[in-house]
C-alpha cells in the first residue's frame, strides 16, 4: 500500500464535521433503510469492480426489494421486518427474495415496480455517482474501495492506519465509520437525485 494514500490523512481530522466540510457539500441525514439500499448498490459496484461475491443473507435481500423505488419510512420498516423475520425461519437467497417480495408485494404490482436493469448497469451507475460526487482523492473514495471493492473490513484499515501513521486504532476505527456514513450519505442523495430524473424522462 502506498504512503500517499488518502487514508493516511485521516488522523489528521479532529471531527467529523471537518472531514464533510474539506470533502462534501454539508451534512445530510438519511433513515436506516436508506442507508440498507445505499450499501447494497455500493455491493453491487463492489462486486462488479472488485470481482467478488456481494455478501448474502439480509441485507441484499432488502436492498434488491428496496432497488429504485420510493418507499415511506413505515414501508421501508415494514421491507426490513419482513426480511429478517423470514431469514430467523430459515429462507435464504433467492427462495428468501421471492417470499419476501410475495408478502411486501403481493400480485402484479411487482411488475410495476421493479425495473429490468441488471446488476451490471446498476454497478455502472453507482460508479458514475461515485465519479461525479466523491472527489478522487478524498478518504471517502478510498474508504470506498477497500470496504467494497477489496472487501477489507473496518479493523483491517484501522490497522493500516496505525501501521503507516502511529494513530490509534480505535481513533482510526471513528474515522473509516465516518468516512463510510458520509459515503452513504452523499451517494444516497446523488442517486436518488439522477434516479428522479430517470423516472421523469421515461
Amino acid at each position: 500500500m502506498r504512503k500517499q494514500d488518502a487514508i493516511y490523512t485521516l488522523p489528521m481530522i479532529l471531527k467529523q464535521a471537518d472531514l464533510r466540510r474539506v470533502w462534501c457539500r454539508g451534512r445530510k441525514t438519511i433513515t436506516p433503510s436508506q442507508r440498507v439500499w445505499t450499501r447494497y448498490m455500493l455491493s453491487l459496484w463492489g462486486k462488479h469492480l472488485g470481482g467478488d461475491d456481494a455478501p448474502a443473507g439480509c441485507v441484499n435481500v432488502i436492498g434488491r426489494l428496496m432497488i429504485r423505488s420510493e418507499w415511506s419510512h413505515d414501508q421501508a420498516e415494514r421491507i426490513i421486518n419482513v426480511v429478517k423475520d423470514l431469514y430467523s425461519r430459515g429462507y435464504r437467497g433467492e427462495e428468501l427474495f421471492n417470499v419476501a417480495r410475495g408478502i411486501v408485494l403481493p400480485g402484479a404490482s411487482i411488475n410495476g415496480i421493479f425495473a429490468s436493469f441488471s446488476e451490471t448497469e446498476d454497478a455502472a451507475f453507482v460508479e458514475s455517482v461515485m465519479h461525479k460526487e466523491i472527489k478522487r482523492d478524498s478518504p471517502i473514495r478510498s474508504i470506498a474501495i477497500k470496504r467494497y471493492c477489496d472487501r477489507r473490513t473496518v479493523q483491517n484499515i484501522a490497522q493500516d492506519i496505525n501501521y503507516h501513521t502511529g494513530f490509534d486504532i480505535q481513533a482510526a476505527r471513528k474515522r473509516v465509520t465516518w468516512c463510510e456514513e458520509i459515503l452513504e450519505e452523499e451517494l444516497f442523495f446523488a442517486m436518488k437525485r439522477l434516479l428522479e430524473v430517470e423516472v421523469t424522462h421515461n
